[in-house]
C-alpha cells in the first residue's frame, strides 16, 4: 500500500477521498434535509450539479441563504453548525469569510454561465467540497482565472475596450442583474411546466 491509501474490502480508497466523503456527509447534512432536490449531494458535487432554484437561492444571499452556506462550511471543516459561525473568535472568523465569499462568487458566476454571460466558471471542475477543504487564502484576493464575458451579454462591446482589472469590476457590477435575470429564468420555466 502506498501512503495515503488502504485497503477496504478488497478496494483502495485514498485517505483524501474518505475525508472528503466525510467531509459531504458533514456539510450537506442540512442541506439534504432542507432540500428535496434530485441532485446528489456528495463529495464529487459541483455547482453545476445543482438544480437552477438551489443555484438561485444561494446566490440571492439573504439571510437563509446565506445560514445554509456557513452550515455548508462548517460541517465540511468539521467547525461544528452554521449558527455558531457568526460567534467565532475573528482569528477562526476570518479565514472562513473568505470562504464564504469565494463560495458565494462561485454561485453567483454559475447563474451568470447559465445565462449564457460567462464562459467557463473559474475551477468548475473542482467539487464544492474540494473549494472548501483545499481553499487558498493567498490566491483567492486576486481569483485568478476569473470568467470572461460572452457576447450574450449586453455590455460585451463596453467590456472588451475595457483593461483586465476593468473586466472584473465589470462582471462585478453585473452581478445584480444577472441574478435578478437568472431569477426571472427560473419562474418563468417554474410557470411553462405548471
Amino acid at each position: 500500500m502506498t501512503h495515503g491509501m488502504f485497503k477496504a474490502m478488497g478496494k483502495v480508497i485514498s485517505l483524501e477521498s474518505l475525508k472528503n466523503q466525510k467531509a459531504a456527509q458533514r456539510g450537506f447534512r442540512e442541506w439534504r434535509r432542507l432540500f428535496k432536490s434530485p441532485a446528489i449531494l456528495d463529495e464529487h458535487t459541483r455547482w453545476s450539479d445543482l438544480p437552477d432554484e438551489l443555484i438561485l437561492f444561494l446566490a440571492e444571499d439573504d439571510e437563509e441563504g446565506r445560514a445554509i452556506i456557513n452550515d455548508l462550511v462548517m460541517g465540511s471543516l468539521d467547525l461544528g453548525k452554521g449558527f455558531e459561525f457568526e460567534s467565532l473568535p475573528p482569528e477562526k472568523l476570518l479565514p472562513l469569510l473568505d470562504v464564504y465569499f469565494f463560495l458565494i462568487d462561485h454561485i453567483r458566476f454559475e447563474c451568470m454561465r447559465r445565462l449564457g454571460w460567462i464562459q467557463e466558471v473559474p475551477s468548475a471542475d473542482q467539487s464544492i467540497i474540494t473549494m472548501i477543504r483545499k481553499f487558498d487564502h493567498a490566491v483567492y484576493p486576486s481569483l485568478s482565472g476569473f470568467p470572461k464575458l460572452t457576447p450574450k451579454h449586453p455590455g460585451f462591446p463596453e467590456y472588451c475596450r475595457l483593461t483586465d482589472i476593468d473586466q472584473r469590476v465589470f462582471i462585478r457590477k453585473a452581478i445584480p442583474e444577472a441574478v435578478k435575470q437568472f431569477k426571472e429564468k427560473v419562474k418563468s420555466e417554474a410557470n411553462s411546466f405548471n
